[in-house]
């Protein structure tokens, strides 16, 4: 780089370069300056691996022959080296995302590696769920202030983890306090690294790795109280609101046109939708389970009717600060299902479920005759197997609820596979011959 800063004068000089891109060229290296290539910096970083590793395996070897004080020293120190790291990196967030990243990654480890050393020091009783627990919250203000991408990586995985393996156990140390606050930490890193414009495989790769996560912990707010069913009502405006953030990072930038958030969103609501077309959810699980003639009050008390319901006052009131009015809806039609969907939920499974299975049918039909059109008028088999695959599980379902013998249900099958492969031979043939014609 200083070589280049150097023929910078004469670039001008000989007229190859203007003034104001010699300014914009220095201004670009500087920016640079600090910063490792990519080889050296993962090279260094697995050198820097190895060696911990090499320290820890000698340690480790001796560990029952060294004194107690020499153990707790050597028990903080990771946390207090990665610390130090961390802080210094703090300084240099806006110089090198090098140190950013360096800073937060080996505070991650050396903060987990410490506390599992002290427990081991002083034989402290305890499982993984509560181990996990101290050491994500202990991190946290870290990730959120840097907002590493590879410890966010991490911090995410280790997060699901803890989640569902004490969540979904029914453990009496985890409460939804500590659910919502992990889950709030994911969803501010994630915004954050999407902000700062970080590259398109990062952001394009959070954006499949984050629903799945983000959703598995969700589930977990069910089984902390009562009335596990609103858990439906909650995922169907949760998958509302990653069909939303999906088109907000497809408008901002086309190049993340398929990406994680809104596939994790369709395909979700397409679950639950499935599901509520059967009677059987509408009459057992919302009709006698959940409602039974209680008055509607009683949910004001629990903690996941507000979260759905904020879920959809989002879903209804953030597009409109966002986007024109109605684009959000004329962009993804799921997102007015999910609306409707939400107040179905309370009037129709309360005093009319069957009115509710048939809306819900209605919805399905609706969704795929949209995106058949779609995909039909904008030439895209992609829209056009989408709204296929809507009315494909819609016709499957209401196939099963007839009683019809193995023969029929197989030559049904068999018609619903060719009849995808022929409309989709149909169309792309359509298009190769335009393209032909414009060429």
């Amino acid at each position: 780089m200083s070589q280049t800063r150097k023929f910078l004068p004469e670039w001008v000089k000989e007229g190859i370069i203007s003034s104001e891109q010699q300014t914009q060229i220095e201004q670009w290296l500087d920016a640079r300056q600090g910063r490792l290539p990519g080889m050296i910096f993962w090279i260094s970083l697995l050198a820097g691996v190895l060696v911990a590793l090499g320290i820890m395996l000698i340690i480790g070897h001796n560990w029952d022959d060294l004194p107690h004080a020499f153990r707790m020293v050597i028990s903080l120190l990771p946390a207090v080296a990665g610390t130090g790291l961390m802080l210094f990196a703090a300084f240099r967030r806006y110089e090198s995302n090098t140190w950013m990243e360096l800073g937060s990654l080996l505070q991650m480890i050396g903060l987990g590696a410490s506390i599992a050393l002290i427990s081991q020091v002083y034989h402290m009783n305890g499982a993984m769920e509560s181990y996990l627990f101290a050491w994500l919250l202990v991190f946290a203000p870290t990730q959120i202030l840097l907002s590493g991408r590879l410890s966010l990586i991490l911090f995410l995985i280790l997060s699901t983890w803890f989640i569902c393996v004490s969540g979904y156990n029914h453990s009496p140390e985890v409460r939804p306090m500590q659910v919502g606050w992990m889950l709030l930490v994911m969803w501010y890193s994630v915004r954050n690294l999407y902000q700062a414009n970080q590259s398109v495989v990062l952001v394009r790769f959070l954006s499949w790795l984050f629903p799945p996560c983000f959703a598995l912990g969700f589930g977990t707010l069910g089984f902390h109280g009562k009335h596990p069913e609103l858990l439906f009502l909650a995922y169907a405006a949760l998958m509302g609101w990653f069909m939303m953030s999906g088109e907000f990072v497809k408008n901002r930038d086309a190049r993340f046109g398929f990406n994680g958030l809104r596939f994790s969103g369709r395909l979700g609501l397409m679950v639950i939708f499935t599901l509520f077309s059967y009677k059987f959810f509408w009459e057992k699980v919302l009709h006698e389970e959940l409602f039974n003639s209680r008055n509607p009050s009683v949910f004001l008390d629990l903690p996941l009717f507000w979260i759905g319901l904020t879920l959809l006052a989002v879903l209804l009131i953030y597009p409109f600060l966002r986007f024109e009015r109605g684009a959000v809806f004329r962009n993804t039609p799921e997102t007015l299902s999910v609306l409707v969907f939400g107040i179905a939920f309370f009037v129709l499974g309360k005093y009319a479920p069957m009115a509710g299975m048939i809306l819900t049918n209605i919805m399905m039909l609706l969704l795929g005759l949209y995106y058949l059109q779609k995909g039909i008028s904008d030439k895209s088999l992609l829209w056009l197997n989408y709204g296929l695959l809507w009315l494909a599980v819609l016709l499957i379902c209401r196939f099963s609820d007839m009683s019809q013998g193995y023969l029929a249900r197989g030559l049904f099958f068999i018609g619903i596979g060719l009849l995808l492969f022929i409309v989709n031979v149909f169309v792309l043939r359509n298009n190769r011959k335009e393209q032909g014609h414009v060429g």
